[in-house]
């Protein structure tokens, strides 16, 4: 079996790590907790379902870009 990590199931320095080789080389361990803070979702084991986030992020854009009347 390979080492590859489950996008379902990436601990949060995991994460980290791949946000930032993908291109958002603004993510931080500061600025994944400030998204746990407002709501992001985790798994029970306080690992991150990378499906997840990234719907939970469309919907944190979307909402913001609402509330400001941009939609």
């Amino acid at each position: 079996m390979d080492n590859q990590p489950s996008l379902f199931s990436l601990d949060q320095e995991k994460l980290i790590e791949l946000l930032v080789k993908g291109g958002y080389r603004a993510m931080s361990a500061d600025e994944l907790a400030n998204d746990i803070d407002a709501g992001m979702p985790l798994n029970a084991d306080g690992t991150v379902n990378l499906i997840h986030y990234i719907a939970w992020l469309v919907k944190e854009v979307n909402t913001n870009a609402n509330e400001s009347g941009q939609a």
